[in-house]
């Protein structure tokens, strides 16, 4: 994934160094620390898989954020990869990766 994408968007700090232990060097930008998604969103130049937690809240925030950035932006397989390892487990948060892969992406 780190090849595939300038960056990626995550909902926190949390998810941040999840996605950092699973071997993500690039950018990493945090809603949490957006101000507003729609400044957020225009600050964004670059081509971004988003990463919010796979639950209804995180669903929602995916969708909002889709409709802000444009589609040559967005890299949407990467989240459903990303999906698919982590909800067998049981798991809906991108913070998971720290605990469940070491793998480099």
């Amino acid at each position: 994934m780190s090849r595939a994408v300038d960056a990626a968007i995550v909902e926190g700090e949390n998810d941040r160094r999840g996605l950092r232990a699973a071997g993500f060097e690039k950018r990493i930008y945090t809603c949490s620390e957006a101000g507003g998604l729609v400044p957020f969103a225009t600050r964004i130049d670059e081509e971004v898989v988003i990463l919010t937690d796979f639950d209804p809240a995180g669903r929602k925030l995916n969708a909002r954020l889709r409709e802000l950035l444009s589609d040559s932006q967005v890299t949407p397989e990467w989240r459903r990869k990303v999906g698919a390892k982590l909800t067998p487990y049981g798991r809906r948060d991108i913070e998971s990766l720290n605990n469940l892969f070491r793998d480099r992406w």
